[in-house]
């Protein structure tokens, strides 16, 4: 249920998005960083997080991810991804995935919607909204 179809913003859309779960998997703050654009709004069932500029991402997102994520995360799988909408510089996407531990248990499974726009051909997450704490 597209609204037109943007093949190459799907695609760039979507790489960003995997890209983002590899560098939070690898734990490389710079490469994620850069997947993020700013401000960068969060929905969560507990209220929204915004962080206004790159300042803010690099000094508060890790931690509170890993607050969030709890101590037994190692990393997060992403189990799908569903195209719901498309333009040429916007990208919704709904997702599935699963953070687990060192073991590769699950520790839990959630579904969320990215919002990917793309700033002068960069792709990025915009705003994200789930129940994933």
């Amino acid at each position: 249920m597209t609204s037109g179809s943007w093949p190459q913003s799907e695609a760039g859309a979507l790489a960003a998005l995997e890209g983002f779960m590899a560098a939070l998997n690898a734990r490389d703050a710079s490469a994620l960083y850069d997947l993020l654009h700013v401000p960068h709004v969060r929905i969560s069932g507990n209220g929204v997080a915004i962080w206004a500029d790159k300042t803010e991402l690099e000094a508060t997102y890790l931690r509170d991810f890993y607050d969030r994520a709890g101590p037994e995360w190692d990393h997060t799988i992403l189990d799908s991804t569903e195209v719901l909408h498309t333009s040429e510089k916007k990208v919704h996407v709904l997702i599935q995935f699963t953070r687990c531990d060192s073991g590769g248990n699950p520790i839990g499974t959630f579904r969320s919607l990215w919002i990917m726009v793309s700033d002068d051909g960069w792709w990025g997450a915009q705003a994200r909204s789930s129940f994933a704490p």
